[in-house]
């Protein structure tokens, strides 16, 4: 089946186009469990934030089934883009030839069909944001290590606003949180919507990261653009 995929895309086929169910090739190769096919498809290109007639996505779908060897073949990909991210130049500090370099390993690396955060931008891009979100500390850390900012925010979709230390409380991965802490994370930060790092971990019910959160000084009473506050997240 790899080979077929190779054939087809090498003639042409549109690797991002869905069906009536809003299913793409990567959805479905996740949901039936080819993590083969889920592995050259993302290096191929196709985009990880498309989504199903359901809302989900074809990494929710490979962690909802069960499917854990295309859960990996994500954080293998996630860990490729961020091997490439770390090598490459910081514009900053290299002036134009830099940007051009850190501009040609963004475009080697990008899997999103233009999604990806502009290079640059300090913007944190969309396969470092999955990569929190699996709790994966090397592709998540290896972005910082290449220049990202800890307190760079995602700038599209629901996620808008969300710094890496969100992320991770989200997700309840204390030790990423901890890491995020300890690279200088502003623990009180809040999203476009209100929330901070300890509303995410309240609301999600994580008391571990919660509690954490609280020891290195998050402010308990900080209240959402609704008004809410972690304690209201904690009792619904």
């Amino acid at each position: 089946k790899e080979r077929m995929v190779d054939l087809l895309l090498r003639r042409g086929a549109e690797i991002d186009l869905q069906d009536k169910k809003g299913d793409t090739a990567l959805i479905l190769a996740a949901c039936f469990n080819r993590p083969a096919v889920v592995l050259r498809l993302l290096r191929a290109g196709a985009g990880m934030t498309l989504r199903d007639a359901e809302g989900a996505t074809a990494l929710q779908l490979a962690k909802e089934k069960g499917h854990a060897e295309c859960v990996e073949a994500f954080r293998t990909y996630l860990g490729e883009v961020a091997a490439v991210r770390s090598k490459a130049p910081s514009a900053e500090a290299g002036g134009a030839g830099a940007a051009v370099g850190a501009s040609a390993a963004a475009s080697a690396s990008s899997g999103e069909g233009g999604e990806e955060a502009e290079p640059g931008s300090g913007a944190v891009p969309e396969e470092v944001v999955l990569a929190v979100g699996l709790g994966d500390e090397e592709a998540a850390l290896a972005w910082l290590d290449g220049g990202g900012r800890v307190n760079a925010t995602y700038e599209r979709g629901e996620a808008s606003g969300l710094t890496q230390l969100m992320g991770a409380a989200a997700h309840g991965h204390e030790r990423l949180v901890e890491l995020f802490l300890q690279r200088g994370a502003e623990i009180n930060l809040q999203s476009s919507t209100g929330f901070t790092a300890l509303l995410y971990a309240a609301d999600q019910g994580h008391e571990r990261v919660v509690d954490l959160l609280i020891r290195h000084g998050a402010e308990i009473n900080l209240q959402m653009s609704n008004g809410g506050t972690a304690l209201m997240g904690a009792a619904i």
